[in-house]
């Protein structure tokens, strides 16, 4: 790829040390984006930034640990990244969690309040206050954009997620409302839902029949280049990204349901 199509590019990923997040951090800098990858984990967040500057040579990657659910690190983060390139071009709101951690099956039935939050803060709420806190700068420069991942769950619900489905429902929703408030600020909001993809939120339901026919993450993350590559004038509003072969949930879920 050419490493200069997107030079001069600043591109804030949150969730960028893994799954998608980390897929679409590769692509951007190997066509010359500045990336800021976000997450939790300091040391996890290091070992993909030396893993990408390894892999693409004299790529700039920053990394900011921060948990996107809280509002003072969403806005600390934009501060920061703005303070040291003077731009925020775009960002990628990747993060997201299938259930609480320790990832135990529930029904909504058995679901806690803080296992609830614990999903929600992260899926929605993050994407809430990354989004707010990258819009400051955006609006000012009279352009950006905002590709917010949801899922094919936020068009159809599933059972036992429900917390994960209403999260990404509501991802969709908060990118159509946010998409109509900031276009005519040269801001384009965009929405992808990726369908079975391999990703370890996938792992998490257990063995996965017919593994070779989910998307992998660097295919989702190709998508995103595109989307982010777009000429300034045009906009993708939703995008879905799914096997062309069905991908069945796994037997045991399906065994649970037929119990339940």
């Amino acid at each position: 790829m050419d490493n200069t199509w997107l030079r001069g590019h600043v591109s804030i990923i949150t969730g960028g040390s893994a799954g998608i997040g980390r897929a679409t951090a590769e692509q951007l800098v190997q066509a010359g984006a500045t990336v800021a990858i976000v997450g939790r984990d300091r040391d996890r967040l290091q070992q993909t930034a030396d893993s990408l500057q390894a892999t693409v040579r004299g790529c700039t990657v920053m990394t900011w640990a921060a948990d996107i659910g809280q509002a003072a690190d969403m806005t600390q983060m934009a501060d920061q990244i703005l303070a040291r390139y003077g731009r925020i071009d775009s960002l990628i709101a990747a993060a997201g969690i299938l259930r609480p951690s320790g990832g135990v099956v529930r029904t909504l039935q058995q679901m806690s309040v803080r296992e609830w939050d614990e999903v929600v803060d992260t899926n929605l709420k993050g994407v809430f206050l990354s989004n707010r806190a990258v819009l400051p700068a955006m609006i000012r420069q009279g352009s950006g954009q905002i590709i917010n991942i949801s899922s094919t769950s936020g068009r159809r619900g599933y059972a036992f997620d429900a917390a994960y489905c209403a999260s990404k429902f509501g991802t969709i929703g908060l990118s159509e409302a946010l998409a109509e408030e900031v276009r005519d600020a040269g801001v384009r909001v965009q929405v992808l839902l990726p369908g079975a993809i391999a990703t370890p939120i996938w792992q998490q339901n257990g063995p996965i029949p017919r593994p070779e026919n989910l998307v992998s993450v660097e295919e989702v993350a190709r998508l995103i280049l595109y989307l982010v590559m777009l000429p300034p004038d045009t906009v993708c509003l939703e995008t879905t990204i799914e096997p062309l072969r069905s991908q069945s949930r796994p037997s045991w879920m399906q065994a649970i349901r037929g119990s339940a």
